[in-house]
């Protein structure tokens, strides 16, 4: 049976479009310029061990965070060119987290890698940078459910309302916003950027209770939409939403843990959430 809700709260990165597939070209970008290719194409070998393995993504998370969205661009340059330098027992194929820790702490200790100068280091992080300003691609179904939404909404602005929330850093969202139209108010009457916990999801459903026409505005009925159980399917079932669950690239196919994170719906593509609301 159709869900009918008052509104619709979706997910932007890894629900509406590829973020993930866009920090990959960026983390090949850097990698180019540290393996010496400065803009060709990097050798495969290397590539591929670096992007299949993910190191990159795993070195940001033992570096300290410089606000935003991950650590010092040149810093995560520095720590890949220290694991990628051939000490502590040379390159292999799996990850090592004691290298990952190593090369961390080289960076934090101010060393320099092999191979890796400040000059090549500032490369690098530019080279992440500007392949990061690119925007992303809409995944499979998005612009369907936006033009759904956008009508959806349009038939019953009174009673309807929908919103954006992101915790993803704004000059970045920006770029996805201006590309796919997403800023003009069109598709959606409000953009959360905020962390997303119960309580940041409670006071959206406050907000969206005063927003619609409705005797008692807390009987709202909110449908929340993303590619995380534990960032958004949590959070939104914790304050009472139906949730829709589209898994991504990014976290892959996810189990729920417990009762908590067990979605409502389970989507294989944003195109089914069409059918689920009846837009």
């Amino acid at each position: 049976m159709p869900v009918s809700p008052h509104a619709l709260v979706l997910d932007a990165d890894n629900t509406l479009w590829d973020t993930n597939a866009t920090f990959r070209r960026a983390r090949s970008a850097m990698i180019q310029v540290l393996q010496g290719a400065d803009g060709e194409e990097a050798r495969p070998d290397g590539e591929k061990r670096l992007e299949t393995t993910d190191v990159l993504y795993r070195l940001s998370q033992h570096l300290p965070s410089s606000g935003g969205e991950g650590p010092d661009l040149e810093q995560l340059a520095r720590a890949a060119a220290f694991y990628m330098s051939g000490l502590r027992g040379g390159p292999e194929a799996g990850i090592q987290t004691s290298r990952l820790r190593w090369a961390s702490e080289q960076v934090r200790a101010g060393r320099q890698p092999p191979g890796c100068d400040r000059s090549r280091a500032r490369k690098a992080a530019e080279a992440f940078r500007s392949a990061l300003s690119a925007p992303p691609p809409l995944l499979d179904g998005a612009a369907s459910l936006l033009r759904g939404v956008r009508a959806w909404r349009t038939a019953r602005p009174d009673r309807r309302t929908s919103v954006l929330f992101s915790e993803g850093a704004p000059d970045r969202l920006e770029v996805a916003f201006d590309a796919h139209g997403i800023g003009g108010g069109q598709y959606f009457d409000d953009i959360v950027l905020r962390e997303k916990t119960p309580d940041t999801f409670r006071d959206v459903c406050h907000a969206i209770g005063n927003a619609v026409d409705l005797s008692e505005p807390q009987a709202a009925e909110v449908v929340v939409i993303g590619d995380s159980l534990q960032r958004d399917i949590r959070p939104a079932n914790a304050t009472g939403c139906t949730t829709l669950y589209c898994p991504g690239d990014l976290w892959g196919r996810e189990t729920p843990e417990a009762a908590s994170e067990q979605p409502d719906y389970t989507l294989g593509t944003l195109n089914e959430a069409l059918r689920i609301l009846d837009l």
